[in-house]
């Protein structure tokens, strides 16, 4: 009796192993309709047209500002997964060889503070182009986004046209460099 009880939970595990595999590969192929909404704040004064408007600061660097925004899907902040969101950028600038793009110092700690020991500079090896802003970033906990852009002084009078995507949802924002 012992057997027969075996043989028949041998087979209800097998018939179990054999079918529940393909009842989730039927769940996890059904595709949820996501109803995705993007906003995005640049965060900065507009003119008559509607256009923003960055005054840049920096002659010799690049000028940093933070973009946001938020993302709901299907009217809620989305959960785990995060939602990436792609940004493009109309205008690059270029890196050139030989360029310094920085320095690296060395210290040491003397007690009642740090001392440069020495510094060494650190140059381009190859021509490229920079970006002029950060090409993705995903929702926070609270559904915000972020990204940054960081035009140069010689863009001064152009206007940055700035593209965030997140499946089919696309937003355009104009940003005029002064």
């Amino acid at each position: 009796m012992k057997k027969v009880i075996l043989v028949i939970l041998y087979l209800l595990g097998l018939v179990l192993i054999t079918f529940l595999p393909a009842c989730n590969k039927e769940v996890s192929a059904q595709v949820v309709e996501k109803n995705i909404e993007l906003s995005i704040d640049t965060r900065l004064p507009k003119d008559s047209n509607g256009y923003s408007v960055f005054n840049l600061y920096s002659t010799q660097t690049q000028n940093i500002h933070t973009i946001s925004g938020s993302i709901r899907v299907n009217g809620k902040i989305p959960d785990e997964p995060r939602e990436r969101v792609e940004w493009e950028s109309s205008h690059y600038w270029t890196l050139k060889y030989g360029d310094t793009i920085g320095t690296i110092y060395r210290r040491t700690w003397r007690g009642l503070g740090w001392q440069i020991v020495d510094s060494i500079k650190v140059t381009n090896f190859k021509t490229s182009q920079v970006p002029t802003i950060n090409s993705v970033c995903y929702n926070s906990a609270d559904g915000t986004i972020n990204t940054v852009i960081a035009p140069m002084w010689n863009m001064k009078g152009d206007t940055m046209t700035i593209v965030a995507r997140i499946g089919n949802i696309t937003k355009v924002e104009k940003i005029i460099l002064k």
